[in-house]
């Protein structure tokens, strides 16, 4: 039971970092052009780069090279299901760039949907650390704010 914990544990953090960079890159090619492709690309390049990173990483960590092991059609397909649900949380704040016209309020709600997920991912962190959720929820929530803040400051900067 423990090592499903621990997995879904790195699971979050994966996530944790993959729906930041995201949605960040995504900020800051908003507010530096106003193609709406440039921006969901920028977003979702980083996404998937970022969602192959977290599920592949483990495959191929030194400790398991210096080891020897070989991938066993499990850790593939944990990979596999890892990237694909990677990607699709990442996708989700980038939505509204699809969606709406109005490249300011498509960035206001994608900021929103991506504080929300992490929000939800860290409840969830708390729920397996027997931590207050709400503490954990909103600890990650404002490490979004924090970082989107500091993408809108850097994107200002190279404007």
């Amino acid at each position: 039971m423990m090592e499903l914990e621990d997995k879904i544990k790195g699971v979050i953090a994966g996530l944790f970092g993959s729906i930041i960079a995201s949605f960040g890159v995504a900020l800051g090619a908003s507010l530096l052009t106003t193609n709406y492709w440039t921006v969901i690309l920028s977003g979702l390049i980083v996404g998937l780069a970022s969602s192959f990173a977290n599920a592949f990483g483990p495959l191929v960590s030194s400790t398991r090279m210096h080891n020897s092991q070989m991938c066993s059609s499990d850790d593939l397909g944990q990979a596999f299901g890892s990237c694909f649900l990677t990607f699709i949380f990442v996708g989700m704040p980038l939505i509204s760039y699809v969606l709406i016209n109005d490249l300011s309020l498509a960035r206001i709600i994608s900021i929103i949907t991506g504080l929300v997920l992490l929000f939800i991912l860290g409840v969830h962190e708390a729920q397996l650390e027997h931590r207050s959720p709400l503490v954990f929820g909103f600890t990650m929530m404002m490490v979004g704010v924090v970082c989107a803040y500091v993408f809108y400051l850097l994107a200002n900067l190279l404007k």
